[in-house]
């Protein structure tokens, strides 16, 4: 009896040895797991590590990406859906000023200019309508990569590819009932980021959309934002960001036409490129941004463009004169600096200040676009003139927010353009002749709720006056209803 314990105790006394010895290995191998682990994390400190099964040899690592992210399985990759559903309201007292506010395109109230003719003003009516196509769809997608640059791409569409706007000079096909029914989905930004660089589309470097005050209409205060083809690079230290970026850039410039005897303005607006006068830079518009962000939420950031604007004469648009056209091209240089300012007061109140200048800056400064500079082919071959105009932009701006729901927003906004010395009244013809537009002033107050996070309905007055070297005037009175809901 005495030796039969004796042996099961022997036999339990090895099997504990045994337990401890394979306990003792699993605790080492634990230990060197966790410490791979540190060295990861470490190195990758957006990634969290998935324990070890049994002898397994590799490590996987499971990506932490922010809130609305869903990773894609078997991959450091992830996407965010996400967008804005937006109605709008908008009752014109007066100019019908479209789907979205643009001064320059606001019509003059223009008299006869023929003795034997009646001596009034072009009529306008009153406008109501409702559309939706500032509502975005937006795909954001993510991969985080070993070397902590991660790889970013964003692709955003609105449906305002059909845009209709206000009363066309004179009697333009928008002078009565409003298409708004017609939805085109267009691209906004299509944008892809790595390591402090950027290369697609997207608000140009030029401007400073955090400077702005909350605003109802599509173009608000500034005019828009110019979007446009780019790459540029952006180093932080800091608080600092500097930025450079080349953009694409196109020649928007005004332009004569050669025919006395028609009832329409002599000079037209191309801000696109047209069978004519082409536009032919020689190279990408140049962009320097500097920018600094106080810890309070302010920011200052200024911003300097370098543009070529050559174009070649190969035909005056909107003329079948070809005696005009001399194949030559005409060389202009663009520059402009823009100051965005930013200053919280209280809470989430902040005073805007913005200030543009330069000369054939139209591009960028959207209610001026089609206006960068002048091209007079109706001279003699050898005395036409091409220049860039000179222009500037200065607004100011306040946001409020009186609490978490309620906030009441105002802003004035001035456009200059020196044209008085390019007006010349041999071109005035016995019918429609406002001359050159000279200035674009805007003012806008809003309120705007928001009861639940992502939602809200706002109230906007504006007030748009357009004016001309002839003295002619265009006053918009525009308001504006929008209930929307970000997902």
């Amino acid at each position: 009896m005495t030796k039969s314990i004796f042996l099961i105790l022997m036999f339990l006394k090895k099997q504990l040895e045994t337990i401890a010895k394979h306990v003792k290995e699993q605790s080492s191998q634990v230990k060197e797991i966790q410490s791979e682990n540190k060295q990861i994390k470490e190195q990758h400190p957006a990634t969290v590590t998935a324990p070890a099964v049994g002898n397994q040899e590799q490590i996987r690592e499971t990506p932490v990406f922010d809130k609305g992210y869903i990773a894609v399985p078997g991959t450091t990759a992830a996407v965010k859906i996400s967008g804005l559903v937006k109605l709008d309201m908008i009752r014109d007292a007066k100019a019908h000023t479209g789907e979205q506010t643009n001064v320059n395109r606001m019509p003059y109230a223009l008299q006869m200019r023929n003795a034997s003719l009646p001596n009034v003003p072009t009529k306008w009516k009153e406008h109501f309508y409702m559309h939706a196509k500032q509502s975005k769809l937006r795909l954001d997608m993510l991969v985080k990569n070993k070397s902590g640059n991660d790889v970013t791409a964003v692709v955003e569409g609105d449906f305002y590819g059909s845009t209709q706007f206000g009363d066309n000079f004179p009697n333009g096909p928008n002078n009565g009932t409003q298409n708004s029914n017609t939805y085109t989905f267009r691209l906004r930004h299509a944008i892809l980021g790595y390591g402090g660089w950027e290369a697609g589309q997207t608000t140009t470097t030029f401007h400073t959309t955090e400077a702005y005050i909350p605003e109802i209409d599509l173009n608000g205060l500034v005019g828009g934002d110019a979007r446009h083809a780019l790459i540029r690079y952006t180093h932080k230290f800091g608080n600092i960001a500097i930025t450079a970026a080349a953009e694409h850039g196109r020649v928007d410039y005004v332009t004569y036409k050669n025919n006395p005897t028609t009832s329409q303005a002599h000079y037209t607006y191309n801000a696109q490129d047209s069978s004519g006068n082409l536009s032919k830079p020689a190279r990408p518009d140049l962009i320097f941004k500097f920018r600094y962000d106080f810890d309070d939420g302010s920011l200052l950031a200024v911003s300097v463009v370098n543009r070529d604007l050559q174009i070649k004469n190969n035909a005056v648009s909107g003329n079948n004169d070809t005696s005009t056209v001399d194949g030559r091209t005409y060389k202009g240089a663009g520059w402009g600096t823009n100051i965005a300012v930013k200053a919280i007061t209280h809470g989430k109140s902040h005073l805007i200040f913005g200030a543009a200048a330069g000369r054939g800056i139209g591009w960028y400064l959207l209610e001026a676009n089609g206006r960068s500079s002048l091209f007079d082919p109706t001279l003699p071959d050898g005395q036409r003139a091409y220049k860039p105009i000179k222009m500037s932009m200065l607004l100011v701006g306040y946001a409020h927010f009186w609490n978490t729901q309620w906030n009441t927003n105002i802003g004035v906004a001035r456009f200059n353009l020196d044209t008085q010395k390019l007006s010349n009244e041999r071109r005035v013809t016995q019918w429609y002749e406002p001359g050159l537009d000279k200035t674009f002033n805007k003012f806008l107050i809003n309120t705007i709720y928001n009861p639940e996070d992502n939602l809200a309905f706002g109230l906007e007055y504006f007030v748009l006056v357009r004016r001309s070297t002839l003295k002619y005037k265009g006053v918009g009175q525009r308001l504006q209803f929008g209930a929307s809901y970000k997902f």
